[in-house]
C-alpha cells in the first residue's frame, strides 16, 4: 500500500478467456472489478491503489476456462499493507524455535500485539511451507516437530517485523513477511547468470540461476515495500572481489540487487524501481572453515565499509559479528555433553552453563547458527525505520573509520564525524587479558593480505587472492597461519580518546604498517578472544568500540602509510 497491487495464477483453456476480480470491502464501501490479462496459461490482475488497513473479498472468475470445478476462486480476510521479501541461505532460515526469543514473540502475539503481521513461507530445506495467515494463527497450529506452526518460520525475518512495528507503534501498516530463504545456497543461486557475469571471478555451477528461478520470479508479480538479505556463509570460499574492480561478491550482490528491483518493478505502479534493501552481515562463526571474514564484512557492503553507497543506493544494514552465539566455543557441542551434562568419556566438565543454554533453545548446527537472532531483528528494523519510514530519527550504523595517524608510538583511530550525528565514541569493558580488543596491527609490511587461501603445500605455502589492488601473489615457504597469527597481527589493548576517536599505544611493536578491527575468523574467536570452552557465555554485543547509541563500529582495515591510514578503494579514509 498505497501502491497497485498484483494477484495472479494460472488456468486452463483452449480459447480466449477472461479474468475478472471484484474486490468487495467489508463494512462498508463500495466494490469494484478489474480485468486481467491472459498469457497463455498464466493470468495476472492488477488492483487499484488502496491504503495501508482494511478487510477485503477478492472473487477472481474466469469466462472461458475449462475446469472441473467452479470458474471462481475468493480470497478471504485480505488486507493491505507493507510486504517485506526475505531471503538468503541458512542464517535467514533458521527456525525461531532455534532462538532464545522465541517464547516471549509467540506471548506478545497471543496477548494481542503485533496483531498486524503476517506470514507466508516457501518451504525449503530447513523450514515447511507456510501459507499466508496472520502470526497469531500460525501460534495457534501445532507441530510434531516444530512445538508450534509459528516456530518453523525465519526468525531473522519474523524479528525485523516485530521489531519494525514496535518502532512504527500506532503508525505501523499491516506488514506482511514472506520468507524464501535456502540453507547453503549462493549469492551465485539467487543470480541470473547473465548478471553473475557481469562480475570477474565468479564461478558458475549446475546450481547457478536455482533460486532466482525458483524463489524470487514467483513472487516478482507481487508489490513488495522491500528486500531483507542474510547470506554469505556459503561464499567464503569464493572470491570476495571488489566492486570498484568489478570483481567477486562485491560486485555480485550489487547487480543482484538491481536485478531483483528490475523484475519486481517491471510493472509501473507496483514495486518502487529503487526499493530499499537490507541487509545481515555474517557473525564471526560464520566463516565455514575459511579465514578473513572481516574482508568479507567489507565485501558485504560493496568494498565501501558503510551503506548506502554508490553501488548499493537506498539499502540499510545490521551488524551481525558480534551477535555470534553465547557458547560459540564448539568443545562442549562436539563432546556430546547435554543434556546429562557428565557424557562418559567426553571433556564435559564445566559445560552445565552451556547445557543449560541448550535447554533454552537447541543449536541447530552448532553455532554457525547463533541462537541470538532477537537482536538482529532490532537492528535491521532500527536501520530500516531510520531510512526509509522516518529518515534521521534514529541512529542507522555505528562508527565509521575516517582516518588515523602514528605519532610517538600511540595510535590514534578518527571515526567520521558527520555519520555519527548526535553519537559519540564509546570504548566499553572488555578482558584486556584476553585478547579481546579486536583491535590489530600489521607487524610485517610484506604480510598485508585481504584474502588468503592455502598454496600448493598447504602446510608451508600460501596464496594471497588479493594484495588490497587485485593482485594475486604467491607465498611460498610462508605457513597459512603466519598470515593470521597474533605475532602478524597483534592485539592491543585500545582507549577513548576523544569523543569521535580511539587510541592504542604500540610503542612495544615498532613500525606497524596496517590496522584493523573486528577481522576475526573462526567460532573460538570474536568479542571474547580466546573464551575458554568451559566458561561462562561471551556477553552478546560485547566487542568494545560502539556509538553512544549502542550500534557497534563497523569493522574496518587499512594501511598505514607514512604514519596515516590509507583504506583500500573505493572506501576512503585518509582524515
Amino acid at each position: 500500500a498505497p501502491e497497485k497491487s498484483g494477484i495472479y495464477g494460472t488456468l486452463n483453456s483452449t480459447g480466449t478467456p477472461t479474468v475478472t476480480a471484484t474486490v468487495t470491502p467489508i463494512g462498508g464501501g463500495s466494490p469494484y472489478q478489474v480485468t486481467g490479462r491472459v498469457s497463455g496459461r498464466n493470468w495476472i490482475t492488477y488492483l487499484n491503489p488502496t491504503e495501508a488497513g482494511g478487510n477485503y473479498t477478492i472473487s477472481v472468475t474466469c469466462d472461458g476456462c475449462l475446469n472441473d470445478g467452479p470458474n471462481t476462486i475468493q480470497l478471504n480476510d485480505v488486507t493491505f499493507g507493507d510486504v517485506w521479501y526475505c531471503a538468503g541461505q541458512s542464517n535467514m532460515a533458521l527456525p525461531l524455535l532455534h532462538t532464545f526469543s522465541r517464547n516471549d514473540s509467540r506471548t506478545a502475539l497471543q496477548n494481542g500485539t503485533f496483531d498486524n503481521i503476517r506470514l507466508h513461507q516457501m518451504g525449503s530445506n530447513m523450514n515447511p511451507p507456510m501459507p499466508w495467515q496472520t502470526a497469531l494463527n500460525a501460534t495457534l497450529q501445532n507441530s510434531s516437530r516444530y512445538e508450534t506452526r509459528f516456530f518453523s518460520f525465519s526468525s531473522t525475518c519474523y524479528y525485523f517485523g516485530q521489531e519494525l512495528s514496535r518502532l512504527l507503534g500506532d503508525a505501523a501498516p499491516p506488514i506482511g513477511l514472506i520468507h524464501t530463504a535456502f540453507g547453503g545456497s549462493t549469492a551465485e543461486q539467487w543470480t541470473s547468470n547473465k548478471t553473475s557475469i557481469q562480475c570477474g571471478n565468479i564461478t558458475l555451477s549446475e546450481h547457478s540461476q536455482e533460486w532466482f528461478d525458483g524463489r524470487v520470479m514467483p513472487f516478482s508479480q507481487m508489490t513488495v515495500k522491500g528486500f531483507v538479505w542474510y547470506q554469505g556463509e556459503n561464499d567464503m570460499g569464493h572470491v570476495f572481489g571488489n566492486s570498484k574492480r568489478s570483481t567477486g561478491y562485491s560486485c555480485e550482490v550489487p547487480k543482484m540487487v538491481e536485478e531483483w528491483r528490475s523484475v519486481f518493478s517491471a510493472e509501473p505502479g507496483t514495486t518502487s524501481p529503487n526499493a530499499p534493501f537490507g541487509l545481515v552481515t555474517l557473525a564471526s562463526s560464520g566463516g565455514e572453515g575459511h579465514p578473513d571474514i572481516g574482508s568479507m564484512y567489507l565485501a558485504q557492503t560493496g568494498s565501501y565499509g558503510d551503506m548506502p553507497n554508490t553501488v548499493f543506493p537506498n539499502t540499510f544494514y545490521a551488524h551481525a559479528f558480534d551477535l555470534a552465539d553465547p557458547f560459540s566455543n564448539i568443545t562442549c557441542y562436539h563432546a556430546g555433553c547435554c543434556p546429562n551434562y557428565i557424557k562418559p568419556g567426553a571433556f564435559c566438565h564445566g559445560c552445565d552453563q552451556y547445557c543449560e543454554s541448550n535447554e533454552l533453545a537447541a543449536y541447530y548446527m552448532g553455532p554457525i547458527h547463533p541462537r541470538v537472532k532477537l537482536p538482529v531483528g532490532q537492528r535491521l528494523a532500527q536501520a530500516c525505520y531510520g531510512t526509509v519510514y522516518e529518515p534521521g530519527k534514529v541512529a542507522v550504523r555505528g562508527p565509521i573509520i575516517s582516518g588515523c595517524s602514528v605519532s610517538d608510538g600511540k595510535l590514534i583511530v578518527n571515526f567520521n564525524k558527520e555519520l555519527l550525528g548526535d553519537d559519540e565514541v564509546t570504548v566499553g569493558e572488555y578482558q584486556r587479558y584476553n585478547n579481546a580488543s579486536s583491535f590489530q596491527v600489521l607487524t610485517n609490511s610484506t604480510l598485508f593480505c585481504m584474502q588468503t587461501t592455502w598454496g600448493p603445500d598447504p602446510k608451508t605455502d600460501t596464496l594471497c587472492l588479493d594484495d588490497g589492488t587485485g593482485r594475486e601473489r604467491m607465498f611460498m615457504g610462508v605457513p597459512h597461519d603466519e598470515f593470521m597469527s597474533l605475532d602478524t597481527w597483534p592485539m592491543v589493548n585500545i582507549n577513548l580518546e576523544s569523543p569521535t576517536s580511539i587510541s592504542a599505544d604500540v610503542s612495544h611493536l615498532g613500525e606497524i604498517f596496517g590496522v584493523r578491527y573486528a577481522f576475526f575468523s573462526g567460532v573460538n574467536r570474536g568479542c571474547c578472544g580466546r573464551n575458554d570452552p568451559t566458561s561462562g557465555p561471551c556477553p552478546v554485543a560485547s566487542c568494545p568500540v560502539k556509538a553512544s547509541s549502542g550500534l557497534p563500529a563497523t569493522p574496518f582495515i587499512a594501511r598505514i602509510v607514512n604514519g596515516k591510514c590509507e583504506c583500500i578503494s573505493p572506501q576512503v579514509c585518509d582524515e
